[in-house]
C-alpha cells in the first residue's frame, strides 16, 4: 500500500537526516521529506471526492505554508544567518498551524460536519487553558513586559496552544467516532511530535538558535512523516460519526479535561506568586485568557442551552402529535378544543369521534407496520372530508376525532358524521386485497353537553367524554351514529357504580333468577320457562340485566353469574319435576359463554347435580352473539347439542346472520323478537316479517316462538298463522320460583289447546 511505502521511506530520511553532517545534506534530506508529505496531500485532494474533500485541501495549504516557511528559514541561514525568534517564517508557521486547525475542524461525513460549534469551543478552552501553562514556562522571570520581548514570546506560546487545540481536536474525533484507525493515530502521532518539538524549541533550556538544533528539527521531521500517512491512507469504511450523546450527558473524559484547563488560571497565578514575579508583569495576560476562557465556556453554555431549547420544542412537538398519523394527539385535542369553546362565540362547537370497524384484523392478518400505513390513510381522507380550519387528531387505537366550530344552523353534523364514515368505508387495497372498514361515530355537541347550569363548566375533555358516551351508544344501534344527551351520562354513572357494587351481589345472593312461562299453542300448556336475572338491589329495587350484564361481561364477572342462572335454574326445573310438572327451562348465553372452553362441561356437571335430562335444558343465543365469532360459535353449540340440550336463536330478526349461517347453526328453535311481534296487529310490515319468519321456520324444520306476546288479539294471530309457542306478558310476566309452580298451574287450566282454539272459533 502507498501509506506504508511511504512511512517506511519517510522512516530512512529521518534515519538520514540524522546520520548527515550539518549544512546542506541535512537541508537536502529535510526538503525532500518536506516536498513528499506536500505532494502526499495535493494527491489526496485531487483523488478526494467526497464531503472531505475540503479538509484535505485547507490541510494541503497549511502543509504548504510549512514548507514554505522551512525554505525561509533555510535561506535566512545560508552563509551563517541567524533565525530570530520571531521572523516572517513564523508567519507562514503560524498560518499553516491556523489553517490546518480550520481544515481539522471542518471535516465532514456524509451527515455534515464531524465537529459540532460544542466540540470547538471545549477544545479552545483546553487550548487556552495550556497556552497559559506554555506561557508560564517560557516566560523569565525577569520579562520586563516590552513589545518587542512578548513577540520574541508569542511564537511559543500560540504554537503550543494549537498544538493543544489540534490534539483535543484528535481526541474529540475519537470520542465522536469511536476510530482507532491508521489516520487518527498517525495524526496523534504528528500533532504529540509537533507539541514536544515546539515545546523543547521555546522552552528556553539554553541558547541554542531556535531552528539549528537536531532534536526539535527531527520531531519536526517525524511528523511531517506522519502526516504524509495521514494524507495517503484511504480506509475501506469512511470514518463517520457516531449518534450524537445526550445534552444531559457530558462524559467524564470531556469533564475532566475541561475542568483541568480552567484550574489553570489560578494555578499560574498561583505560581507566578511563589516565584515572586510581579502582578504587573502577568497580570494582564491572566485577565486575558480569563476573560477568554469566560467567553469560550459562555459560549458553551449557549450551545447548551440551544440544545435543550431545540429537544423541548422537538418534545413538545412529540408531545402533542400522534407518532403514526402525524395528527394532533389527545393532549392537542383537548387545548384545541379549550381554544375553540373558549372563543366559539354565538358559533356551535362539535367533536366527533370515529372509531374504526374490525381494524385489529389488520393487525393481526398483516403486521403493524401495514396496519400503521392504514391508520396513516385513514387519517388522511378524514383530513380532506373536512374544512381546513377543522381539526382531526388520533386518540389512540383505532379512534379519529374531528373537531369543528360552525355558524349556529348552517351545518347537519348528521350529514358530516355520514361522510366521515364513507371516507373510512371506501375502497383500500392493502397487499393486493380490498380491506372493507366502517366506522361508528359519537357525537357531542356544546348545546348538548351544555346544560343550564354547567354552560361554563364544559372543556375540551369534557367534551371528548361525552362523545365517547355517544359512540358506545352509536356502536349499539344499526345507524352507527349517536348524538350526545345528558340522560346517556346518568346511565353511565349508574352503570359505573352498580358495576362496583357487583361483585358484592353475588356474593350476598342478591342476584334472583325469575321464570317467565312459554306457552305450547298446540297443547295449550306451558312446555317451558325462560330463566331471567334480575338484581335485587337493596337501594335500587328489582333492576333488570340490561343494566349490569354488559359491563359484567366486559369485567370477567360473567362466567360466575351464568354458573349461578343455570345452577338456580336446573335446581327449579328439577323440583317443579317432582312436584308433577314436566317442563324444560331455557338459559341465555352470551359470546364470552361461547368462547368458554369448558362450558360443555359445566353444563355436564350441572344436569348431573340436579338430575335433570339433557333435553329439558334449553339454551338461547341472539343472532349477533353467534355470529361475532361463526367459526368457534358453531363448535360450541354442536358440542353442547351432543349432550342432548336443544338450542333456540333468541331475538330473531335483529342481528345480522345470512340464511347459510342459519342452516350451519345446531338449532330446533327460533322466537321471533318481540319489536315486530307487538305491533303486528298494527302494522303491515311487522304483519308481514312474523308471517315470513313463521313459513321460513316450518320450511327448516325448526319449531318457531313468538316474543311479546301482551294481549289476546296477538296471541289469535299467532296461532291463524301457526306459529308453535308464545311468551309475554299477557301469559305470565317473570315471576320468582315460588310463585311459578301456581301460575303455571292456572296458565295450564285457562288455555285452550289449538283444537279447542279452533272449534270456538267455528260459528254455531
Amino acid at each position: 500500500m502507498l501509506w506504508t511505502r511511504f512511512l517506511g521511506l519517510g522512516a530512512l530520511a529521518i534515519a538520514a537526516y540524522v546520520a548527515a553532517p550539518l549544512g546542506l545534506p541535512r537541508d537536502i534530506v529535510y526538503s525532500i521529506v518536506v516536498l513528499a508529505t506536500v505532494s502526499a496531500f495535493v494527491y489526496r485532494l485531487l483523488r478526494e471526492n467526497g464531503p472531505d474533500r475540503r479538509t484535505w485541501k485547507y490541510m494541503a495549504l497549511g502543509v504548504a505554508c510549512w514548507g514554505v516557511g522551512d525554505g525561509l528559514v533555510a535561506l535566512m541561514q545560508y552563509g551563517g544567518g541567524r533565525v530570530s525568534t520571531f521572523s516572517a517564517s513564523d508567519v507562514l508557521y503560524l498560518a499553516g498551524y491556523l489553517i490546518i486547525a480550520v481544515g481539522f475542524a471542518r471535516a465532514a461525513d456524509e451527515n455534515g460536519l464531524v465537529f459540532g460549534l460544542e466540540e470547538l469551543l471545549e477544545c479552545l478552552v483546553v487550548a487556552v487553558g495550556v497556552g497559559l501553562a506554555a506561557w508560564m514556562f517560557v516566560v523569565p522571570g525577569d520579562w520586563t513586559g516590552s513589545l518587542g520581548s512578548m513577540l520574541s514570546l508569542l511564537p511559543a506560546t500560540v504554537y503550543l496552544t494549537i498544538d493543544a487545540f489540534l490534539l483535543t481536536l484528535i481526541g474529540s474525533l475519537y470520542l465522536l467516532t469511536r476510530s482507532t484507525g491508521v489516520s487518527v493515530v498517525a495524526a496523534t502521532i504528528g500533532t504529540v511530535l509537533l507539541a514536544v518539538s515546539d515545546f523543547a524549541t521555546y522552552s528556553r533550556l539554553d541558547d541554542v538558535e531556535p531552528y539549528r538544533s537536531l532534536l526539535p528539527n527531527t520531531l519536526w521531521l517525524a511528523a511531517y512523516v506522519c502526516f504524509g500517512v495521514v494524507a495517503l491512507f484511504v480506509p475501506e469504511r469512511p470514518v463517520t460519526r457516531i449518534e450524537r450523546p445526550s445534552p444531559f450527558r457530558f462524559g467524564r473524559a470531556r469533564f475532566v479535561g475541561l475542568g483541568l484547563a480552567v484550574a489553570v488560571t489560578p494555578v499560574a497565578m498561583a505560581v507566578q506568586l511563589a516565584r515572586g514575579v510581579p502582578v504587573a508583569q502577568w497580570g494582564w495576560v491572566i485577565v486575558l485568557s480569563s476573560a477568554l476562557v469566560i467567553s469560550l465556556v459562555g459560549g458553551r453554555m449557549a450551545c447548551f442551552l440551544g440544545t435543550l431549547r431545540s429537544q423541548a420544542s422537538v418534545l413538545e412537538n412529540v408531545a402533542r402529535t400522534d407518532a403514526v398519523t402525524g395528527l394532533g394527539n389527545r393532549r392537542l385535542l383537548r387545548e384545541r378544543l379549550d381554544t375553540m369553546l373558549a372563543t366559539r362565540g354565538e358559533s356551535d362547537v362539535f367533536t366527533l369521534v370515529v372509531d374504526i370497524d374490525r381494524f385489529a384484523q389488520i393487525n393481526e392478518t398483516f403486521g403493524y407496520s401495514v396496519g400503521d400505513s392504514v391508520l396513516r390513510e385513514i387519517g388522511h381522507r378524514l383530513v380532506a372530508s373536512v374544512r381546513s380550519d377543522d381539526l382531526v387528531g388520533r386518540l389512540g387505537g383505532d379512534q379519529f376525532v374531528v373537531a369543528m366550530r360552525r355558524p349556529p344552523g348552517r351545518t347537519d353534523i348528521f350529514d358530516m358524521a355520514h361522510r366521515l364514515q364513507f371516507a373510512v368505508s371506501r375502497t383500500m387495497f392493502v397487499h393486493d386485497i380490498n380491506v372493507a372498514l366502517d366506522a361508528a361515530v359519537g357525537i357531542a355537541a356544546f348545546e348538548e353537553c351544555s346544560g343550564a347550569s354547567e354552560t361554563n363548566g364544559v372543556d375540551g375533555e369534557a367534551m371528548l367524554q361525552r362523545a365517547h358516551v355517544a359512540l358506545t351508544s352509536a356502536k349499539a344501534g344499526h345507524a352507527r351514529i349517536g348524538l350526545y344527551e345528558p340522560d346517556m351520562d346518568r346511565n353511565r354513572h349508574d352503570q359505573m357504580r352498580l358495576l362496583g357494587e357487583l361483585d358484592t351481589a353475588i356474593r350476598d345472593h342478591q342476584l334472583r333468577v325469575f321464570f317467565q312461562p312459554c306457552l305450547d299453542l298446540e297443547s295449550g300448556s306451558v312446555d317451558r320457562v325462560e330463566a331471567l336475572l334480575r338484581w335485587l338491589h337493596p337501594r335500587e329495587g328489582l333492576i333488570g340485566p340490561s343494566t349490569f350484564l354488559p359491563d359484567a361481561e366486559r369485567t370477567g364477572m360473567l362466567p360466575a353469574i351464568t354458573a349461578l342462572v343455570l345452577d338456580e335454574a336446573l335446581a327449579q326445573c328439577s323440583a317443579l319435576r317432582r312436584r308433577g310438572i314436566t317442563l324444560s327451562v331455557s338459559v341465555n348465553l352470551s359470546v364470552r359463554n361461547l368462547l368458554d372452553e369448558t362450558l360443555t362441561e359445566q353444563v355436564a356437571a350441572a344436569l348431573a347435580k340436579h338430575s335433570v335430562p339433557a333435553h329439558a335444558l334449553e339454551f338461547e343465543v341472539t343472532e349477533t352473539t353467534a355470529m361475532t365469532d361463526p367459526v368457534r360459535s358453531v363448535a360450541a353449540l354442536t358440542s353442547l347439542r351432543s349432550l342432548g340440550v336443544t338450542l333456540a336463536i333468541d331475538d330473531y330478526g335483529t342481528g345480522y346472520s345470512s340464511l347459510a349461517y342459519l342452516q350451519t347453526l345446531p338449532v330446533q328453535t327460533l322466537k321471533i323478537d318481540r319489536s315486530f311481534v307487538s305491533k303486528m296487529n298494527s302494522d303491515d310490515t311487522d304483519a308481514s316479517i312474523v308471517r315470513s319468519t313463521i313459513d321460513l321456520a316450518r320450511s327448516l324444520g325448526v319449531r318457531i316462538m313468538a316474543e311479546g306476546v301482551e294481549d289476546a288479539g296477538t296471541l289469535d294471530a299467532l296461532r291463524r298463522l301457526g306459529c308453535d309457542a308464545a311468551q309475554g306478558f299477557y301469559l305470565g310476566r317473570p315471576m320468582p320460583a315460588e310463585l311459578l309452580f301456581d301460575a303455571v298451574h292456572k296458565l295450564d287450566s285457562e288455555t285452550p289447546t289449538r283444537l279447542e282454539w279452533e272449534l270456538a272459533r267455528q260459528p254455531i
